[in-house]
């Protein structure tokens, strides 16, 4: 980059002019002369303001996309896990934590604080920038936006940033650290002071989605009639003309109206525009929608509307919108925030979410069944549910259904007799009896590693035939008369 070159001078570097750019095209015209200097903010052409006038508050995809990205993470619970590690242990109690999950500042609770960096980072091409307010001892006390159109990082040669400098309104500018700004962005593939928005690839359907309803609102006003011209073919004078022109100028009040003219050649209509139905508008609103709803990750029955689909269909579109849009959005805001500390790492809690717990559950349900099929050991089995391992020879052995017997071991080599202590391995006895059979009817419970006794209902052995007491007693005298119990 020119800014990070040797030979650079940068004594003759002239200052870019911001340019207004539709909402369709590229986010900057990139010419690194233009932000070379250590001195001046690195800007770009792209206008957040324009990005929520003309696609937020106009087009409802695109509210609707926002909204549920920005409400959806807003409203998980943030935890701290220790030793700056993704594995380590859960901690519950930490300054940090109400920062996150309950007041962020003065102003702002933590889920209108996290809402709005939701937003922000769809619709900025800056990002997003969160002041981080210290006290005297330098622990943050509070977390603060900063607006993205007037915020703009400095760039360095050495530290990439050198300071980030914040236009006011009464035209000064502060200059704020860099260690005190956090900069959420989504990765540019040709700039990184840039970040990637979803208005970008869906600029184009976002003007013609916003155009198109803009078209329908003229055409009803209009009176529903298609513009044109009308053509007398006799000479009138101005004030005929006006008078014509204000009978059919059309609108809401003279709907229905019927205007009369004379003419002793008579008169002509030429219909100079299209018809929504010849524009094919609803097929065209209906491609404009899929096509903003992928560019944001949004499914449409997440939006509220699943006509149209199966239970299953619905389902699959809410475990694809958790695992591809909201994961990597939420990694996006967890990874910046956790330089507020050098010990810890934030990440979301998705343990509640309804969807993702189906998902756990679906895994759970394909493990056992390998499990069953004494294809995975009883720790692996609680290894991919998420459980701790036990320290048991038997929970790293594979084992074989029906009477469970172990197979091979996992983690080392073992007899050719089996575990240790299992039913029929060496060293656990003769069975002779039928006593000592009821004893040793177990079943092995993957949740401790152990073999246990079986339930009440399953623990009796049938007794031999010459052990079960039969109907007629052998001293009863056999009369040929039915024989009552009990008398």
């Amino acid at each position: 980059m020119a800014w990070n070159s040797k030979a650079y001078n940068l004594t003759n570097v002239q200052p870019l002019q911001e340019k207004k750019v539709p909402l369709g095209a590229p986010a900057a015209v990139v010419n690194r002369t233009g932000y070379g200097t250590v001195d001046r903010g690195y800007r770009d052409g792209w206008d957040s303001e324009r990005a929520y006038s003309e696609a937020m508050s106009k087009v409802t995809w695109v509210y609707r996309a926002i909204d549920a990205i920005a409400s959806n993470q807003a409203k998980l619970p943030m935890i701290l896990r220790s030793d700056n590690r993704r594995d380590g242990a859960i901690v519950t109690e930490h300054p940090l934590l109400s920062l996150v999950n309950n007041q962020s500042n003065m102003g702002e609770d933590a889920y209108n604080f996290r809402y709005r960096l939701s937003t922000q980072l769809a619709l900025s091409t800056r990002g997003v920038f969160i002041e981080v307010i210290r006290d005297g001892s330098g622990s943050p006390l509070a977390l603060q936006l900063l607006p993205p159109q007037s915020t703009a990082p400095v760039p360095d040669p050495k530290k990439f940033v050198k300071y980030f400098e914040v236009k006011l309104t009464d035209h000064k500018t502060v200059k704020l650290p860099a260690e005190d700004v956090i900069w959420i962005r989504r990765a540019h593939p040709l700039d990184p002071y840039l970040s990637m928005t979803p208005l970008e690839p869906a600029g184009i359907a976002i003007e013609i989605e916003m155009l198109a309803k803009m078209y329908n609102r003229s055409f009803l006003q209009n009176d529903g009639r298609p513009g044109g011209l009308l053509v007398v073919r006799s000479e009138i004078s101005d004030e005929d003309k006006m008078e014509l022109q204000s009978r059919f100028r059309g609108n809401i009040a003279r709907a229905g109206a019927v205007g009369v003219i004379s003419s002793d050649d008579g008169a002509d209509f030429v219909d100079t525009a299209t018809s929504p139905r010849d524009a094919n508008y609803q097929a065209m609103r209906e491609i404009t929608k899929e096509e903003i709803l992928a560019a944001f990750g949004v499914p449409e029955s997440i939006i509220g509307n699943s006509s149209g689909r199966t239970f299953a269909n619905a389902a699959e579109e809410g475990k694809v919108f958790w695992r591809e849009t909201m994961q990597p959005h939420m990694e996006l805001i967890a990874r910046p925030l956790s330089m507020l500390s050098h010990d810890h790492v934030f990440e979301f809690d998705t343990r509640t979410v309804p969807v993702l717990v189906l998902a756990k559950q679906e895994t759970a349900m394909f493990a056992m069944q390998e499990y069953q099929a004494g294809l995975i050991s009883v720790n692996e089995y609680r290894e991919n549910v998420g459980l701790k391992k036990v320290e048991s020879d038997l929970a790293d052995s594979l084992l074989s259904n029906p009477n469970l017997t172990p197979l091979a071991n996992t983690e080392k080599p073992m007899d050719q007799g089996g575990a240790p202590g299992a039913p029929g391995a060496p060293g656990a006895g003769p069975i002779n009896d039928q006593s000592s059979i009821q004893q040793q009817v177990t079943e092995f419970n993957p949740a401790t590693g152990q073999f246990e006794p079986l339930s009440q209902g399953t623990q009796s052995v049938e007794l031999a035939a010459a052990a079960v007491p039969g109907e007629v007693d052998e001293s009863t005298e056999l009369t040929g008369e039915s024989v009552v119990p009990g008398s």
